[in-house]
């Protein structure tokens, strides 16, 4: 009997073995990041004023960073607010959470287009007094659906700029 044969056998049969175990761990790798991957979420920075012409607005003002689909964000404070233009924004229609895409019989509440862009400003009328108001605009991965409150779905919902006034 010739036993020389039976060695490179087995060295293929393990040579085989090593790159498949090779590619199954290299494959679940690539598919876990791919799994894992967060979306990023927008970066942008803020101003505020009072504006007072009969009745006080929180004027808030992209200033730079992301422009961020509107349909994505949504607003709340310390107090019940109500977002829109400066002629829309009425504490009378304040709630808990404002989406920035909220529209009155289908014109929307706040000026902006789809996305918000630097130098575009949205208003905020708080249920009350507005100084010491905490103000929280937050993107959400999803779209935020209905209006007085706004229903944020998922669980990635991330805090872009928080400001007291």
């Amino acid at each position: 009997m010739d036993k020389r044969a039976v060695s490179p056998v087995i060295a293929v049969v393990l040579m085989v073995a090593i790159v498949v175990v090779l590619a199954a761990t290299v494959g679940a790798l690539a598919f876990s990041f791919g799994d894992s991957a967060q979306p990023r979420e927008p970066q942008i920075q803020v101003s505020h004023t009072v504006t007072d012409d009969g009745d006080p607005l929180i004027a808030i003002t992209h200033e730079s960073g992301d422009a961020i689909a509107v349909d994505q964000l949504y607003v709340t404070a310390s107090t019940n607010v109500d977002i829109g233009s400066k002629s829309v924004a009425d504490d009378k229609h304040a709630s808990e959470r404002e989406a920035f895409a909220e529209s009155s019989s289908g014109n929307p509440q706040v000026d902006v287009g789809d996305t918000w862009d630097a130098g575009e400003t949205v208003y905020l009328d708080p249920d009350g007094d507005v100084e010491g108001v905490t103000v929280r605009i937050n993107w959400n991965t999803q779209p935020v659906q209905d209006v007085n409150p706004g229903k944020v779905e998922g669980a990635d919902s991330y805090e872009l700029v928080e400001f007291t006034v």
